[in-house]
């Protein structure tokens, strides 16, 4: 059984949290018992496929995110995909959908 994540990025955050959400998704996350001042974290196996999307604006910060990915050897892009959807107000916005495989 395959586990797909979807990750959609905004411009609310910066890029560093995007690239270690992204980092933790294709790689898992260890259990850590609770310390002084931090509460205990439980173990997350890693997804096999993460679609990192963005909106406008965010588009840089989706590439960054993957191509670090990529370049960390957490993962491989599959998949690039881009549309225009219509908008509310009448206008389009460009939209890119990035898939993200694990490495084995």
């Amino acid at each position: 059984m395959s586990s797909v994540m979807e990750m959609k990025v905004s411009m609310k955050k910066g890029v560093g949290f995007y690239i270690r959400a992204a980092s933790s998704f294709l790689k898992g996350i260890e259990a850590k018992e609770a310390t002084e001042g931090k509460e205990a974290v439980e173990a997350k196996a890693p997804v096999d496929e993460l679609k990192i999307s963005g909106l406008g604006e965010a588009i840089n910060t989706a590439v960054t995110a993957a191509s670090r990915a990529e370049a960390d050897g957490f993962g491989t892009i599959t998949k690039v995909e881009t549309a225009y959807p219509d908008m509310n107000n009448g206008r389009g916005c460009a939209q890119i959908f990035i898939t993200v495989k694990r490495k084995a």
